[in-house]
């Protein structure tokens, strides 16, 4: 096959997934009929109807190695149970593809890097999908019908998208042989732009306004800036913005609070079980962090463990009766503000260089946060009118892309991330041309590598 002969008819069956450091989710559609994307929301072991499932990979030692034998709620469930020490699972490792971020070095264990990591985990939710999409159609159709989207964040570097297109080979999605546009790798918040293009009158946005995608996942918060143009064609958006974003998500947020907890116990000359922290910093992100609004005091549901008995002052760190009493102060200053402050600026940065955004929409699952979107309404509800998360924020991303596969032309101009151009022969001057690279020509003394930019960085392209 080569790169001029793709049909997108060949491929009719439109597919969505959105690998998250945290939570998963997929989302289809059927191109010639769908205008909508459907999502999953029945995932293996979950006990209520959610368009997410974590991404989790759960191995078990075999032949002096690791081999995945569970993902998603399953291996979390396998690990709250007696039998956890059997196995090992691996979780939030989405963030070590970003060249961005400092993390501790990643821990190759037996085998398992990364792009190992991701490719099972893909593959395990890609066997799962498949299926439970093909369940809605005639036996006409197959994996072969498929054509994928797969979302990536904006800050990602050409080689990090270059380790998801190898997963997804490695998942057994696509071939190494198949058309490269077979597999549409989108960005973050422009899968999110377009799944938010479609409430524009509920909002009251036409030609000419502008709005902001701030995309709050677990590992990153991406932004970008789209102005809207109104055509007889219909709404095309344009990139005003370069894709901008930083690691802080809100699994930063859930590191804080476990370092707090870690120095709430320490100050009790507690020895307290390794398993102790993540199962309280666990609590906390399903059950308080969502939530959390600054104001209220929080209460923590503490396990029945002997170990709380033992402490040398309950009180002191706030445990009564079974629950930690966290002040809302202490988690402001110390657990939230210090990730929301990173994502304000980042917000910031993106008002400078657009000017004039109308709205601001919040996606995803950290964008959801009561606490986050209230301080983004604190600091810049005076500079842009609307200030929102949109309905069912947290597949704002994986339904966008399936509507960046229905139709990839609704955003017709970008903004470009590099300078492209070629090396080219030019008279030799010597203030700016190495004199290695000197030659000397019948027509003159000339420089043998010149570049001659064709586009430049932060230049707007049109599609």
């Amino acid at each position: 096959m080569t790169l001029t002969d793709f049909d997108p008819d060949d491929f009719p069956i439109v597919v969505a997934i959105d690998f998250g450091t945290a939570f998963s989710g997929c989302a289809y559609a059927f191109a010639p009929d769908d205008r909508e994307a459907r999502t999953i929301t029945n995932w293996p072991k979950q006990n209520v109807q959610y368009a997410k499932t974590p991404t989790l990979n759960l191995y078990q030692k075999v032949n002096g190695g690791f081999r995945m034998v569970e993902w998603g709620w399953k291996s979390k469930l396998i690990m709250e149970s007696p039998s956890a020490s059997n196995y090992v699972q691996l979780y939030q490792y989405k963030p070590y593809l970003d060249e961005s971020v400092a993390l501790t070095l990643w821990k190759k264990e037996n085998g398992v890097s990364v792009l190992k990591a991701i490719s099972d985990y893909l593959g395990a939710l890609h066997e799962y999908v498949a299926d439970k999409i093909l369940q809605e159609f005639g036996p006409s159709y197959s994996r072969k019908s498929f054509r994928y989207c797969l979302t990536v964040p904006a800050m990602w570097s050409d080689k990090s998208k270059d380790v998801m297109r190898k997963a997804a080979i490695n998942a057994k999605m696509i071939t190494e042989t198949d058309h490269p546009d077979r597999l549409m790798l989108v960005s973050e918040p422009e899968a999110a732009a377009l799944y938010c293009e479609r409430a524009c009158k509920q909002y009251d946005l036409g030609h000419g306004d502008r709005f902001m995608i701030c995309d709050a996942g677990g590992g990153t918060v991406d932004l970008i800036v789209y102005d809207i143009k109104m055509s007889s064609q219909g709404r095309s958006l344009s990139e005003i913005t370069k894709g901008h974003g930083a690691s802080c998500g809100s699994m930063f947020i859930d590191m804080n609070f476990g370092n707090l907890l870690i120095e709430k116990f320490r100050k009790q000359n507690a020895r307290f079980p390794p398993n102790i922290i993540p199962v309280l910093v666990e609590t906390f992100a399903y059950q308080l962090k969502p939530h959390f609004d600054g104001v209220e005091d929080q209460h923590l549901v503490l396990p029945r463990n002997d170990y709380f008995d033992e402490l040398e002052n309950l009180g002191a760190i706030g445990i009564d009766g079974g629950y930690m009493c966290l002040k809302a102060s202490e988690l402001k200053s110390r657990v939230f503000e210090p990730v929301v402050k990173k994502v304000l600026a980042l917000i910031q940065g993106q008002l400078d260089g657009a000017k004039d955004v109308t709205a601001i929409f919040m996606v995803g699952g950290f964008g959801a946060s009561t606490y986050l979107l209230n301080r983004v309404k604190q600091e810049f509800r005076g500079k842009v009118r609307t200030i929102s998360a949109p309905y069912k924020p947290e597949v704002a991303v994986v339904c966008g892309a399936v509507y960046a596969g229905l139709n990839p032309k609704v955003v017709t101009a970008r903004i470009t991330r590099r300078c492209y151009g070629i090396g080219v022969e030019k008279e030799f001057d010597e203030n700016l041309d190495p004199i290695e690279l000197k030659l000397h020509r019948t027509y003159g003394i000339m420089c043998n590598h010149r570049f001659k930019p064709f586009v430049k960085k932060a230049q707007g392209r049109s599609q």
